[in-house]
């Protein structure tokens, strides 16, 4: 081989060399970028993913907080014992009572036989005055006409018999009296009520029972003062119930119910109905605790109407809310509104 082959051999070698050369740096660097890039892609992740974690982890945390207080408060009512005052809401101590069995009876109110009174002259005469009317009031003693005796021609005056109101007036000044009745005078402070008592009521029934006489908007308690046969052929007894009737609120005639307490059950707690109300058709009160008020569901026993036996859902000794307790069912009724929204 000459020396010009031999040189070009030697070029053409050292040319395949640097090549080889040039393209593993290229190749390592390319790696390396790769590898850097990967590296810094992962811190990005890291970076991005750190705080939506942190973000999602508080946000649950507070949610999750939030959602237990409010649940805590659920049945709550807060209301200090001044706001409860002017509120009108009164609380109860819970005992022991009494429930009270009791039957139904109907009848009519009736006057006094004394109640009504008619208003004569003693004497013969002309009427020179007469200084009622009807509907007036009037009281025992009160003078009420003046009549001249057709005998003596002397004025004599004409008093009021008893207390009571003017019903009917009969004749005027200058008219003759002589036997009638001037003024009938009827006293009706004091009635009676006449419950008719069947045969199948008639073994409960006895004097000295309580009664509650029951009107459409009336309402008295008294008791049973007599117990007589009914003076028809009607099969039934006449339970007679004085009346208090002071208030002029019941007239003769009137049709009343009654109800006669014929059993006193004791029992070891009971209610004041009038502490129950209805949330989500469960029969809740509201018990006092140190801040205002709780709402507690309640399981009842028997009822007479106004207090009801207890068998769950509150302790005695606890105090609960009777008197305007619908007012607190208002203010729960706001407060779960609210939490749904």
């Amino acid at each position: 081989m000459n020396a010009i082959t031999q040189t070009k051999s030697l070029a053409k070698t050292l040319t395949t060399l640097i090549f080889c050369s040039t393209l593993t740096v290229t190749l390592s660097a390319s790696a390396s970028n790769e590898d850097k890039h990967a590296q810094h892609s992962e811190q990005n992740d890291e970076h991005i993913a750190q705080p939506n974690d942190k973000h999602n982890d508080q946000h649950g945390d507070e949610h999750a907080d939030e959602h237990g207080d409010e649940h805590a408060e659920q049945g709550h009512i807060e209301i200090s014992a001044d706001q409860a005052m002017q509120a009108g809401i009164v609380s109860k101590t819970a005992a022991k009572g009494e429930i009270k069995q009791t039957i139904t009876v109907y009848g009519k109110v009736v006057a006094e036989a004394s109640a009504n009174s008619q208003v004569r002259a003693r004497f013969p005469g002309i009427i020179t005055k007469l200084s009622v009317n009807i509907g007036d009031t009037v009281v025992a003693g009160d003078m009420v006409a003046e009549v001249e005796s057709n005998n003596s021609l002397m004025r004599y005056r004409i008093t009021s018999p008893t207390s009571g109101v003017v019903t009917q007036r009969n004749a005027n000044p200058g008219e003759l009296a002589n036997e009638q009745a001037l003024l009938s005078i009827a006293n009706y402070q004091q009635l009676w009520v006449e419950y008719q008592i069947f045969p199948s009521q008639a073994q409960q029934v006895t004097t000295g029972q309580q009664v509650t006489i029951l009107s459409e908007h009336l309402q008295a308690n008294s008791q049973i003062k007599h117990l007589i046969a009914s003076n028809t052929a009607s099969p039934f007894m006449i339970a007679r119930v004085p009346l208090n009737n002071e208030l002029n609120q019941f007239s003769p005639g009137l049709l009343l119910s009654g109800s006669v307490v014929v059993n006193h059950m004791p029992v070891p707690l009971v209610v004041d109905n009038r502490a129950i109300q209805l949330i989500d058709n469960e029969r809740v009160i509201f018990v006092k605790n140190e801040h205002g008020f709780e709402s507690r569901e309640i399981a009842l026993g028997q009822t007479d109407g106004s207090f009801s036996q207890v068998l769950s859902g509150l302790l005695p000794g606890e105090q609960y809310a009777v008197q305007n307790s619908y007012l607190l069912k208002a203010d729960l009724g706001k407060s779960s509104a609210a939490h749904h929204h």
